[in-house]
């Protein structure tokens, strides 16, 4: 399994690097060029009810630094008062056309549309209304511990082996430590392991394979 050319599209800074970064650690060894996409902008005055804007933008550009990639904030309209605004219609559909578009990906990740989480499954629905005429590989990745034993849609069928990249990953979720507590990284960890008995492997991300066109 091998790709050139590789899309993340997660709904807020830390959904990447929480459900796929081990895997784009890994293709990135093997010569890969990944571009990470995040649909909500936490940029705005106030980017969460309960999380410190400057703080989670700190978090952010210190994940940036660690993967040596820049991320790909959509700039969302806001409301009233100050609050980002991203939904599922014909602009952001529009925003997420042009970036497919730009670049002959071969394999896009993005949220399951199972997550909890309405800014995931908004995401979800946006690549998947991009993608209509797109050719290549699309998988959905696991949200995490948070996610995945409430997900009743996620049918992983694609297990990829991550045992070199686990500490790196954990590093990188490590960045937002202002939400993912000692506990909740153990439990990424062992998510990680569970999946890994697939393949006989110490740790491994699991993804759905929605469709291929070749």
């Amino acid at each position: 399994m091998s790709f050139k050319r590789i899309l993340a599209v997660g709904a807020h800074p830390d959904d990447v690097e929480l459900g796929c970064s081990g895997t784009l650690l890994r293709f990135m060894q093997d010569g890969a060029e990944v571009d990470i996409v995040v649909c909500r902008d936490d940029n705005v005055p106030k980017p969460s009810v309960w999380r410190d804007r400057d703080k989670m933008i700190a978090e952010y550009k210190k994940s940036e630094e660690l993967l040596g990639l820049k991320f790909n904030i959509l700039k969302n309209p806001t409301t009233d008062d100050g609050r980002p605004i991203f939904q599922w219609n014909s602009i952001f559909v529009k925003m997420m056309d042009d970036i497919i578009q730009s670049t002959n990906y071969d394999l896009i990740i993005t949220h399951s549309p199972g997550d909890l989480h309405q800014d995931h499954v908004n995401t979800f629905r946006v690549v998947n209304s991009a993608l209509r005429r797109w050719q290549g590989e699309f998988w959905v990745m696991e949200g995490g511990p948070s996610y995945s034993n409430k997900n009743l849609e996620f049918k992983p069928n694609i297990f990829v082996d991550i045992s070199k990249y686990i500490n790196k990953k954990i590093e990188l979720v490590s960045c937002y430590d202002s939400y993912f507590s000692d506990t909740l990284l153990h439990n990424i960890k062992g998510l990680a392991a569970y999946r890994g008995q697939m393949l006989n492997v110490k740790y491994a991300e699991a993804f759905e394979c929605r469709w291929r066109t070749i």
